[in-house]
């Protein structure tokens, strides 16, 4: 959440989509660290990377928090970056920029 508040500070309107085998939650992103948190089951990249596809006029990139820990085959029409957690293995097939955070 910390990433995401300093991106939002830059003046970037901010969507947060949770998802684990499917999408759980969409909400605007308001400036407040503490959101509540939806799903935590498994891990399936498709609805997000779907989901942005269709509504791609409302977004300029996706930025996804994400294990790292799946495929996915869905081809994201605009910019995506992979940012894995620093317990992460790296997944390189994952379509996109991908860095890991090291704390």
């Amino acid at each position: 959440m910390n990433e995401i508040h300093h991106i939002y500070k830059q003046g970037v309107d901010i969507t947060i989509i949770q998802c684990d085998t499917a999408i759980k939650s969409i909400e605007p992103y308001k400036g407040k660290n503490e959101i509540k948190i939806y799903g935590r089951g498994g891990t399936e990249f498709d609805p997000v990377l779907e989901y942005y596809n269709e509504n791609i006029r409302k977004f300029t990139s996706l930025v996804y928090f994400t294990d790292g820990e799946c495929y996915t085959d869905v081809k994201p029409k605009a910019p995506v970056l992979w940012v894995l957690s620093e317990q992460s293995h790296m997944n390189n097939s994952l379509p996109g920029k991908v860095i890991k955070l090291e704390i």
